[in-house]
């Protein structure tokens, strides 16, 4: 009898366990299922701090993985930075292996924005190509989503394929129109409207206008200011920089800025107004833009401020200060696409280091492993070639810029050339002792005047880096003969003619201007251009006059150099 009562006594004692751990089990997994809810419908700041607060020491592997995916989904729509994607991985296997459809294309989809959110792009593709690929759809939103993501790498990719990008928009659009998405359909008619802007045919620049129009007219109807802002300002900067419609731009862009106020911080929108209003002349309204522009906080900001600077010095006819920001702008933008490739050369040879790694392990016993070692050879052969390609690309610009800064250069060249015949002769007739030096300047100086005269009709004969080559012969100095004494006599001439002031720069800087600097000073003192000083002086390019110029200054203890020369002119 006391046997029987102890066998009835345990067995009521596993029952209420089994009955404590199904209802652990119930509300766990309903309190997740309510926070899934609120995740999945624009409630992730609310859900995040209390999943964050959640004591998961008890959990189960079930509980575990509904609620890693949940946090990692959370965390990435409220910005928060991943260092791990170990625990969404854990989730995305177990509901691999459980069969829960739903719930393993949740996984793989907070899979890849985990992998985004941590840099690694190609591997967030290929996990949403798998999210995507589930059929029968299991959550038409989440599909939608991991389309909508793809869309926006392949976009991104800088040696991607817009035209999947714009294919994968496309279908993510199709799902969420069916649910009546307007906020997500908004999305992706933006973006899809922002790739067409880049193609130059008309038909999908046309496509682009049908996009741009439909996402602004769906921002409005959700009274979204943001999305309406930037609608109107891609329209704008389609205008200005592939229409060359100006007017229209500026309409545009002006209508975009009153539209954000304040509220929206968007300092490119300014400087797109400021370069429309130059183009059509209004100065002053251009000046306004440019200086209540919000400040830059990309690199793509301070290529727009920077080619907006450049095109009012055109306006100006500022060579210098064109070619400045012009050379600001483009370095800049380069610096981007080569830091931009070097990225993805780096991730692909880093993934064949890790191929060849795998290859030696096993000894090259794999023809599938070897044919991957190669196609990573292939690739990376590829990017260095593309990369070669633009550099040279840009070479051939900077050759181009050159040609055609040297012709707007000719007649200031002449002007200055002219000015010296002219201190030269006048120094001739009240000075006799000044002839030694000035007799021998003058002849060279006169070759120059000539050789900037043909190279005036030469202008209208040669472009681009012909002409430059033509320049360069006409206007360098001899090497040999009596000529080649020119930047002694040059010099000596300075010091007469401007109150020693080459002697009195050496004794200000403590006599550490080399024979360069002196040189450099003494064609200033003269008023030449930047240009013909890079051309007379051998230098390649007009950017080492300038640090030329920085380092004489620093030497002589001035902000700049015309400070110092103006008290001897």
């Amino acid at each position: 009898m006391i046997h029987s009562r102890h066998i009835i006594i345990v067995i009521l004692a596993v029952f209420a366990l089994m009955s404590v751990g199904c209802h652990h089990d119930n509300s766990t997994m309903q309190q997740l299922a309510g926070l899934d809810s609120m995740v999945y419908h624009q409630q992730e700041r609310e859900a995040l701090p209390i999943l964050q607060k959640m004591d998961v020491k008890g959990f189960y592997d079930e509980e575990k993985s509904y609620y890693s995916l949940l946090l990692a989904m959370a965390q990435y729509k409220c910005y928060q930075p991943f260092t791990s994607d170990s625990a969404i991985s854990e989730a995305v296997e177990h509901y691999r292996k459980s069969g829960d459809k739903v719930k393993y294309l949740k996984a793989l989809v907070a899979q890849g924005c985990v992998l985004e959110d941590l840099g690694n792009s190609d591997k967030a593709v290929e996990t949403y190509h798998k999210a995507e690929e589930i059929q029968p759809i299991a959550d038409t939103a989440i599909t939608a989503y991991a389309k909508l993501r793809l869309g926006v790498l392949y976009q991104e990719n800088i040696v991607g394929a817009k035209t999947i990008a714009i294919e994968k928009y496309k279908e993510a659009l199709q799902l969420y129109r069916s649910l009546d998405d307007k906020h997500y359909q908004m999305l992706c008619l933006s973006n899809i409207g922002a790739i067409y802007r880049d193609y130059k045919d008309k038909g999908r620049q046309d496509s682009c206008f049908f996009y741009i129009d439909a996402a602004t007219e769906l921002a409005k109807e959700l009274n979204d200011r943001y999305f309406t802002f930037i609608n109107i300002y891609h329209k704008a900067e389609f205008y200005e920089l592939y229409k060359f419609d100006y007017l229209t731009a500026k309409n545009l862009v002006v209508q975009a800025i009153k539209l954000g106020g304040e509220e929206i911080d968007h300092p490119r929108a300014h400087f797109c107004a400021a370069k429309s209003y130059i183009k059509l002349g209004q100065k002053d309204s251009a000046l306004y833009y440019l200086n209540h522009a919000p400040a830059v906080r990309s690199y793509s900001d301070s290529i727009m401020y920077f080619k907006a600077l450049s095109e009012i010095a055109l306006f100006d006819k500022d060579t210098e200060r064109w070619v400045y920001y012009y050379d600001k702008a483009n370095g800049l933008a380069d610096s981007i696409l080569i830091h931009s490739q070097n990225h993805r050369l780096l991730a692909v040879e880093k993934k064949y280091d890790v191929q060849l790694a795998e290859l030696n392990k096993i000894k090259y016993q794999s023809r599938f492993r070897g044919a991957l070692l190669a196609l990573a050879g292939v690739i990376i052969a590829s990017l260095l070639l593309l990369l070669g390609l633009m550099r040279y690309r840009n070479r051939l610009k900077m050759k181009q810029n050159e040609a055609e800064m040297l012709k707007a250069d000719l007649e200031d060249s002449l002007t200055n050339l002219k000015k010296m015949q002219r201190l030269l002769g006048d120094g001739e007739q009240s000075d006799d002792g000044k002839n030694n030096h000035s007799n021998k300047l003058r002849a060279i100086v006169n070759q120059q005047i000539d050789a900037v005269q043909q190279l005036m009709k030469l202008s209208y004969q040669y472009h681009g880096e012909d002409f430059a080559v033509k320049f360069r012969e006409a206007m360098t100095l001899p090497k040999t003969g009596d000529e080649s004494n020119y930047w002694s006599n040059l010099q000596t001439l300075a010091n007469d003619l401007h109150d020693n002031i080459l002697v009195k720069a050496q004794e200000t800087a403590g006599g550490t201007l080399n024979d360069s600097e002196l040189n450099l000073l003494a064609l200033y003192c003269f008023g030449f251009s930047f240009t013909t000083i890079m051309v007379t002086m051998g230098y390649k390019h007009i950017g080492t006059v300038y640090n030329k110029k920085n380092q004489i200054a620093k030497k002589l203890g001035v902000p700049d150099l015309d400070d110092f020369v103006s008290q001897y002119q």
